[in-house]
């Protein structure tokens, strides 16, 4: 994300986000704060970071709408794993969506690993496209900006952090663990129930 947003400025936050409101494993939570980071330096300016970035969630959020539209839930469905998509995070999409609709849409756009295959379900049941498309950005454009005012406080900040980081690469490093102590649960699981 660093390396293709540094190379490709807004065009590169685009595509980055583009993926992230796909089936695509890129998260907002490592894109954005990168991108609130390059805004605290002069690089990117604040409107220009909110509007790449929405656009990006826009293109990926109707992709993935069309993808739903046209049939490929049952492809998603078995081999949305290889990209960490499960299918609970589509039956938690398609429930969240069949009981509240556009509400559904919106807030979808807040839930990690939901967020990323929301637009699918929504397509599979021919929501109207204008009402889906609007709920979309509103969601996105929202996390967006919360995840860039993140990445610029730690910005603006920069040598308090600096101060403090023996302590958050332990953190990292703890978080770390808890990812893979997780990601081989989840084999073991998976495993198991097969």
């Amino acid at each position: 994300a660093v390396r293709v947003i540094e190379s490709g400025g807004y065009a590169g936050l685009t595509l980055l986000m583009a993926a992230e409101s796909m089936v695509l494993p890129v998260p907002s939570e490592a894109v954005m704060p990168f991108a609130g980071y390059v805004v605290s330096t002069g690089d990117m300016t604040w409107a220009g970071a909110i509007l790449a970035s929405s656009l990006g969630s826009l293109a990926g959020s109707w992709l993935s709408y069309l993808m739903g539209r046209h049939g490929v839930l049952p492809i998603v469905e078995r081999y949305g794993k290889y990209v960490l998509v499960h299918p609970h995070h589509l039956r938690q999409a398609e429930h969240m969506f069949t009981r509240r609709g556009v509400v559904a849409v919106f807030l979808c756009r807040f839930i990690p690993g939901v967020r990323h295959v929301s637009s699918i379900p929504a397509g599979a049941a021919r929501m109207p496209i204008i009402p889906f498309l609007v709920a979309s950005v509103a969601g996105a454009t929202a996390w967006n900006v919360f995840l860039l005012w993140v990445g610029w406080r730690f910005g603006r900040n920069e040598q308090a952090i600096a101060a403090l980081k023996s302590r958050m690469d332990l953190v990292g490093l703890a978080l770390i663990l808890l990812l893979g102590a997780y990601v081989i649960y989840e084999v073991w699981a998976s495993r198991r129930r097969n």
